[in-house]
């Protein structure tokens, strides 16, 4: 149970790591190609942007991770649970 329980926080990890990096790309090329469209001169305001869209990336890891433990937690718990009562039964029928 303990090995279901660290891969299954692994992946919600992995997840929320990648739902982070995949949301800082496309703010990151959306704000590139409102910048190429616009005629205006890059300055520091313009980073202030880029620096948010790399907080809210942040933010998502900080996110996804605390809170897949628990869920994985659950999910691991329900699998036991299912998987006694088969042990249960089929020794019943012995």
């Amino acid at each position: 149970m303990q090995l279901k329980l660290e891969v299954m926080a692994r992946d919600i990890g992995y997840f929320g790591l990648i739902s982070a990096i995949a949301t800082v790309s496309a703010l990151t090329v959306l704000f590139v190609l409102h910048a190429v469209t616009q005629t205006e001169d890059f300055d520091l305001t313009n980073l202030k942007y880029l620096l948010s869209y790399f907080i809210i990336g942040v933010a998502i890891v900080v996110m996804a991770i605390p809170e897949g433990l628990p869920l994985a937690v659950t999910l691991s718990l329900a699998f036991s649970v299912k998987k006694m009562l088969k042990d249960k039964n089929l020794v019943r029928k012995l």
